[in-house]
């Protein structure tokens, strides 16, 4: 039997991100999609989805060392089309069935808000790995995984002006935790 679910998100995700001599904190957003599930037997089942994601992060004690300029702060916002394909395996115990899941993910930023002097230099790309767990219960499916995105938030040849940008471009990405709550039909 094939689903048709309608996606929507509860307070997630919940974005981080690591940089250098900075306290990172993570922004709770959103996402929201429509997915397709589709049985394979064996209790496999695959779950191709199209959502709308928000990523985002929050940097405290930022700044340019060598011009004195430390103590600011910013908040990055992305909003990526997203294409995540979760590959499932659970019993179904007739009345409800639990899963585990492995989900690769791509996307593309369609949407970008906080610092304006960083939004031109944000990847247009993403791509990364999810891997959660989840239960379906007659009409509603609730699940919950971590994601890591593999490519770098911002480019590798951005623009450097001493300090400020140099710790965005060491491996700075979006990593964190979503649940999702979906009903179908």
């Amino acid at each position: 039997m094939k689903r048709m679910f309608i996606l929507a998100a509860i307070a997630t995700p919940s974005s981080s991100s690591k940089v250098k001599n900075v306290d990172s904190k993570s922004i709770s957003l959103y996402h929201a999609g429509i997915a397709f599930e589709i049985p394979l037997g064996a209790g496999f089942a695959i779950q191709p989805e199209v959502l709308y994601q928000v990523k985002g992060m929050s940097l405290n004690n930022w700044g340019d060392s060598t011009t004195g300029e430390i103590g600011k702060s910013f908040e990055t916002k992305v909003g990526f089309v997203e294409v995540p394909v979760q590959i499932q395996w659970g019993p179904d115990l007739v009345a409800f069935r639990p899963y585990g899941f492995v989900e690769p993910f791509a996307g593309y930023q369609i949407s970008s808000g906080g610092d304006q002097t960083l939004k031109s230099e944000l990847q247009k790309i993403e791509y990364g790995m999810s891997l959660g767990a989840g239960i379906d219960i007659w009409h509603l499916q609730v699940a919950a995984k971590y994601f890591w995105n593999f490519g770098s938030v911002y480019k590798s040849d951005m623009k450097e002006t001493g300090n400020t940008i140099a710790g965005l471009k060491d491996g700075n990405t979006f990593n964190g935790f979503a649940v999702s709550v979906a009903i179908f039909f």
